[in-house]
C-alpha cells in the first residue's frame, strides 16, 4: 500500500473555499491556482479611454490561489453573521461592504479554517503578514494579472465585451461614445442593462477559470491607491500609506470602458456602496 504524504492530505483539506450556496448547485467554488509569471501591467497609450494612471510597467507575480467567484451573500452571512447587501440573494455577490469589512471577513474565514490570519487589525490600522497562509485580499497587481489571464487587450474577452459576457450598463458598450451615431462600427452593440447584481458564475469564466472579473461588482484590493512605479516590480503591494484603497473590475452600473483590465478606481477604505464587493485569495502552498 502506497504511503500518502501528510502535506498532500493537508492541501486537500484546506484549499477548498467555503460556499454552501454553490455546493447546492453542484459547482466547484474552490480556489484556483494562479501560476506566477511576468506581465505588463497597465495599458498602452493607444488603448481608447485609458487613464493617465495606467502607465505600463513590468511586474512579476508569484504563485497564489484565487477564488473563482466573488464572495456571495450566503458566504458572508455564515462568516460575519449579517448581510449588508442592497440586492438580496444567497448566490448574489455581497456588496455594501467596506475595505475594513472585507479584511475582517478574511481573518474570520481564516480562523474558521484553522489558518493563520493574514491581517493584524487594530481599529483602522491594518497590517499584513505576508507569510500567513490565511485568506486575504488580492494585491492590485495580482488582480490585474489574474483578470488578464494572459491577454494584453482591453478586456480578457479581447477588444470588447458584451452583456452576454458580463453584467454592466449594457447600453454603453465599449467605444459607444465615439461611435454613438455610427453604431455599425462598434464591435459590440448596446445590450441589456439589468440594473442589479446577478448570481455569481452567470457568465463564462476567463481563460484561467475566474468568473466576473469584469462587471457585477467592483472588487476591493489590498493596495492604497497611488502612482505606479516605473521600474520592474516583484509582488508589489502598493504604496505604504494613502487615503484611498484600490477597487477593480467595474460593476453592474458601470460603462464598459470602466470594466477594462487596466482601469483603476478607488474609494476610502470605510466607504460602502451597492456595487462594491470583493473576492479572496491565499498564498500558494
Amino acid at each position: 500500500m502506497k504511503k500518502i504524504k501528510l502535506r498532500n492530505i493537508l492541501l486537500f483539506l484546506i484549499i477548498p473555499f467555503i460556499s454552501c450556496a454553490a455546493q447546492e448547485q453542484k459547482e466547484d467554488s474552490g480556489l484556483i491556482l494562479i501560476k506566477g509569471g511576468t506581465f505588463t501591467m497597465g495599458s498602452p497609450k493607444s488603448e481608447p479611454w485609458r487613464g493617465k494612471d495606467e502607465v505600463q510597467h513590468q511586474v512579476t507575480i508569484s504563485n497564489f490561489l484565487m477564488a473563482k467567484f466573488e464572495v456571495t451573500q450566503k458566504e458572508y452571512s455564515q462568516v460575519m453573521g449579517n448581510n449588508p447587501s442592497r440586492f438580496r440573494g444567497d448566490n448574489l455577490p455581497v456588496e455594501n461592504v467596506s475595505w475594513y469589512d472585507a479584511a475582517a471577513f478574511c481573518n474570520r474565514l481564516s480562523r474558521k479554517n484553522n489558518l493563520a490570519e493574514a491581517y493584524k487589525i487594530e481599529g483602522e490600522s491594518v497590517t499584513w503578514n505576508r507569510e500567513a497562509n490565511g485568506f486575504r485580499l488580492p494585491t492590485e497587481a495580482e488582480w490585474e494579472y489574474a483578470c488578464r489571464a494572459g491577454t494584453t487587450t482591453p478586456f480578457n474577452t479581447e477588444t470588447s465585451i458584451s452583456t452576454k459576457e458580463a453584467n454592466y450598463y449594457g447600453t454603453y458598450p465599449y467605444m459607444i461614445e465615439t461611435y454613438y451615431f455610427q453604431q455599425r462600427k462598434l464591435k459590440t452593440r448596446p445590450g441589456e442593462y439589468r440594473e442589479k447584481t446577478v448570481r455569481v458564475g452567470t457568465f463564462p469564466p476567463n481563460r484561467w477559470g475566474l468568473h466576473d472579473m469584469h462587471g457585477n461588482v467592483w472588487e476591493w484590493c489590498w493596495d492604497w491607491y497611488g502612482k505606479y512605479p516605473s521600474d520592474h516590480q516583484t509582488d508589489p503591494q502598493g504604496p505604504s500609506s494613502g487615503t484611498l484603497k484600490v477597487n477593480r473590475g467595474g460593476g453592474w452600473n458601470d460603462f464598459a470602458k470602466h470594466l477594462r483590465s487596466a482601469y483603476r478606481a478607488s474609494n476610502p477604505p470605510g466607504s460602502r456602496t451597492f456595487n462594491l464587493g470583493f473576492r479572496v485569495v491565499r498564498n500558494a502552498e
